[in-house]
């Protein structure tokens, strides 16, 4: 049942608990809102594209109508609902008292949740270097405070460190000392988040302040899509020489260019689930400032995307960012980034607008399998799909159970 707290719309661990077991038997495991229609969503997500779309540029102000619950949501998923809040609060923004209510709401929970993890990550950064290592700090963590108006308008979920492979264990350690709990460990990454924190969200139509928070420590920068696929190398450049220090705390640094380009618009491109709009926005706002100085910016970009076989990850990010704000991208990045591209990919991206890339409410076995490499390369990702190694056995199960009522709801896209 939901619940209000502060004049804010809240949800219960077991209304969350609800809304999970129903989209798994409708075959679409990530919708969990069953009184919004996926049509009402998909085109208020058209229409916060439009607006982004207009605001990226010089233009004083746009007006953004449409229904107040489908629009809260899209503000959600999307990402940039925070920062339509801000567009709202600077005058940019036109709507309705009822949009602008839970803009607003957008806006003052991710300021605080920003301010929240931020101190936490300077915590444990000097935790870290008290004990002689070396942090690196990722994703929204910089960027936020670095290239967006303020670090209030980037939602984050984690908590995103790098720290040198040899220094994993010690640092694990750290985060157990901090009063973290081991929460799983993928290839190159351990999770940790806090002993007796929530682990559901306490909205789904907006990042509370208080929602569940958590520390992805990384001990390797590289990327794939997954067994299988092409593997993004980072390594070879050795991230954690980085020059640059965070803005925050001059204790832990951040990627230097044109590394911090590549991985961002790796992570995005990699699978179309983390194409969403505020990672479109933050691409362009990266590009924008660090890119001006022009093609010597954009070459060092390629020589390092094609030593590290990232070069292909990264065009759907960067021709979807273009699409956003036409001209950011020079058309000769993205043509070389396309040949490099699986033809699926390319296939795939032509379908694809900024506002439709983010899959919610559907999943496609054509995409889930666009990276792998040739025939042999779908057998290694398909087994690693029948037998995921690295999943609990209720993990396993529930991957399973999802499927079958994929299946059963006819729900899987071609």
């Amino acid at each position: 049942m939901a619940v209000t707290r502060d004049n804010d719309p809240e949800i219960s661990p077991e209304e969350v608990h609800r809304r999970v077991v129903w989209a798994r038997r409708q075959g679409r495991p990530a919708w969990l809102w069953p009184d919004v229609s996926i049509g009402d969503w998909r085109s208020a997500m058209v229409e916060v594209e439009r607006v982004v779309r207009i605001l990226l540029t010089d233009a004083p102000s746009a007006p953004l109508e449409g229904d107040a619950q489908a629009l809260e949501l899209a503000g959600y998923t999307s990402g940039v609902g925070p920062l339509l809040g801000l567009w709202l609060e600077q005058g940019r923004l036109r709507t309705s008292p009822a949009i602008a209510v839970t803009l607003a709401r957008h806006l003052a929970h991710n300021r605080r949740r920003a301010n929240k993890l931020t101190q936490m990550a300077v915590e444990i950064v000097g935790r870290l270097a008290d004990r002689g290592i070396g942090a690196l700090v990722l994703k929204g963590a910089h960027t936020g405070w670095t290239y967006f108006p303020e670090a209030g308008v980037r939602p984050a979920s984690d908590i995103d460190l790098l720290v040198a492979d040899g220094d994993a264990a010690m640092a694990e350690s750290v985060m157990d000392g901090y009063g973290l709990s081991f929460r799983g460990r993928s290839r190159w990454e351990s999770c940790w988040a806090p002993s007796a924190g929530a682990s559901t969200p306490r909205s789904l139509t907006y990042v509370h302040a208080e929602d569940p928070w958590s520390v992805d420590l990384h001990s390797s920068l590289n990327i794939s899509a997954g067994w299988g696929t092409p593997l993004a190398e980072f390594d070879l450049h050795r991230p954690m020489a980085s020059r640059s220090r965070w803005s925050v705390d001059a204790k832990a640094a951040v990627l230097d260019q044109p590394l911090l380009l590549l991985h961002l618009a790796t992570h995005a491109g990699v699978g179309w689930q983390n194409l969403t709009l505020l990672r479109q926005v933050e691409l362009v706002l990266v590009i924008r400032q660090d890119f001006a100085a022009g093609p010597s910016s954009w070459d060092a970009f390629i020589e390092l995307g094609v030593k590290t076989g990232a070069i292909g990850y990264v065009y759907p990010a960067l021709r979807l960012a273009n699409s956003l704000a036409p001209g950011c991208v020079p058309k000769s990045v993205l043509d070389t980034c396309a040949a490099s591209a699986p033809r699926a990919v390319r296939r795939a991206l032509d379908q694809l607008t900024p506002a439709t890339a983010q899959r919610i409410d559907r999943n496609s076995m054509a995409e889930h399998f666009m990276w792998a490499e040739g025939w042999r390369g779908r057998l290694r990702l398909a087994a690693r799909d029948l037998l995921p190694a690295d999943r609990s056995w209720p993990e396993f199960r529930r991957i399973y159970e999802e499927r079958v009522w994929r299946l059963i709801r006819g729900r899987v896209s071609q």
